[in-house]
């Protein structure tokens, strides 16, 4: 989540304009790698990586009430630091210090037991 926004908008309803509160995040996507084969056989978490500046979607406004929990993201250390999915530089989707990003993260399963379940087998859902 880049930013957490309250507006104030028109709403054309049937030709009858109405003033709204809207509420929107600001989010940056994430997208599985293809190329990464996990599970808990496998004794490997997900991975996840950003989805490039280039993808029309790899920014997008979202409603609050859409978002069921956060989730746990752990650097891939061993991938490292770079510019691959948002160029070098100064941008408002990074902390205010920071030029590049973790190039790949893990998916922490094991942050509950609400988690864990959810990634495996043992879950009822």
């Amino acid at each position: 989540v880049l930013g957490i926004y309250h507006m104030e908008v028109w709403v054309n309803n049937r030709g009858q304009p109405m003033k709204r509160d809207v509420e929107v995040l600001w989010v940056r996507w994430l997208a599985a790698l293809r190329n990464h084969r996990s599970s808990i056989k496998l004794a490997r978490l997900p991975k996840i990586a950003f989805v490039e500046e280039s993808d029309p979607d790899a920014f997008g406004f979202l409603d609050p009430g859409q978002v069921i929990r956060g989730a746990h993201l752990i650097p891939a250390f061993a991938s490292g630091r770079g510019t691959s999915a948002l160029r070098y530089g100064k941008s408002l989707a990074r902390p205010e210090e920071q030029l590049d990003d973790w190039e790949e993260h893990y998916v922490g399963i094991f942050v509950d037991r609400d988690m864990f379940m959810r990634y495996t087998h043992f879950g009822i859902g």
